[in-house]
């Protein structure tokens, strides 16, 4: 699989089309508009298309409480989802809630929800409190992109890809082996979604591996990756992981995603390996498990995935 990385001006926010109001305690809300450009291979929004909303506003009631002057990463998110199709176009509201806060941890819950307040998700968010700063000109960044009024900037053309057209329907002929195989061949299409985040997929001993390329856009105002970021990546990688064990014409929703953050490094540190593993798969549940390193082997997260089958 080839990923051809598009150019993006701006950071993770403006990359996603996040936007809304400044945060607030105890709670914060950001909304992110739905497109093409954050489609699976499948046309198909999978939790991690909306991972950098729940992650920036997940920490926004933290950060307000402790306060500008420490910087703030999010130690843990664990996404459960109602195993809803998300629409392949509208408008999701993510409304995060400061249940309890030490000083060093905190503890927030936030629910995405649709246009007529459907729940699509409910994700725990374990925010941790560093000893390192927020990047100045990096904070301001982000700050423009997310004072523009709610759901504003999940209008930018360029991100949600208005212009950007939906993956050509998978053969339904072809088995969940076939599909990941034909994608490590570039004979389908990885799907916009890995375009996005400079995705390619090859071949591993028990599983897909997956290679990220990481560009600037992805850095978080503390100058290092976007939580986000690092959750979608992980996410798409055990997305592709559960799709391997799929029947021909049988289609998989990912419900729960999981994922522990150790370290994120520089964007500058060159191309991260996600190596994904099978732990258990049942006729109508699969379970999944992915490792996000540098290219030393630096572990950098751990994720944990469910997917239905049917």
């Amino acid at each position: 699989m080839t990923s051809t990385s598009r150019v993006i001006d701006g950071n993770a926010l403006t990359a996603f089309g996040v936007g809304g109001p400044a945060a607030s305690e105890p709670t914060a809300t950001l909304q992110q508009r739905m497109g093409p450009a954050v489609t699976d291979h499948r046309g198909r929004i999978e939790l991690s298309a909306y991972a950098v909303l729940v992650d920036t506003v997940g920490g926004g009631p933290f950060v307000v409480r402790t306060g500008p002057e420490f910087g703030v990463v999010q130690a843990r998110l664990a996404f459960a989802t109602t195993g809803d199709r998300v629409p392949a176009q509208g408008l999701l509201t993510a409304t995060a809630t400061l249940r309890d806060r030490h000083d060093m941890f905190g503890l927030t819950t936030v629910d995405v929800t649709g246009l007529a307040d459907e729940l699509y998700a409910s994700v725990l968010v374990r925010n941790a409190r560093t000893a390192r700063t927020f990047d100045p000109e990096l904070l301001a960044r982000g700050r423009d992109a997310s004072d523009t009024g709610a759901g504003e900037r999940a209008t930018v053309p360029d991100t949600m890809g208005t212009d950007t057209d939906l993956p050509p329907r998978i053969d339904p002929a072809l088995t969940g082996r076939q599909i990941v195989d034909a994608i490590v061949g570039e004979r389908l299409s990885s799907g916009p979604l890995a375009e996005l985040l400079s995705l390619t997929a090859h071949a591993g001993a028990d599983g897909p591996t997956v290679v990220c390329s990481p560009q600037s856009w992805m850095a978080n105002p503390l100058g290092t990756m976007h939580g986000g970021v690092i959750a979608a990546i992980t996410a798409q990688a055990c997305s592709l992981a559960g799709q391997q064990h799929t029947a021909a014409g049988q289609n998989y929703t990912m419900i729960d995603f999981a994922v522990n953050f150790f370290r994120s490094p520089p964007v500058d540190a060159g191309e991260l390996v996600v190596t994904t593993r099978t732990e258990r798969v049942g006729r109508r549940l699969g379970s999944v498990s992915a490792v996000l390193a540098q290219a030393d082997g630096t572990l950098l997260a751990r994720a944990t995935a469910d997917l239905t089958f049917g």
